[in-house]
């Protein structure tokens, strides 16, 4: 998939609809965009979520 499929993917699936998060522009596996998508729910659970506790 390339890289405006795994921005929509991403905020379809995440429930973020105003997403434009900045990555390579190349064609990505299934595990890359597994991948991508862990790094996103990680960086808002210790940084966002941190933040409002």
């Amino acid at each position: 998939m390339n890289k405006d499929q795994v921005l929509d993917r991403i905020r379809e699936e995440l429930e973020i609809p105003f997403f434009d998060g900045k990555i390579e522009d190349k064609e990505f596996t299934e595990e890359e965009y597994q991948q991508i998508k862990q790094d996103l729910v990680r960086y808002f659970d210790d940084y966002v979520r941190n933040v409002e506790n």
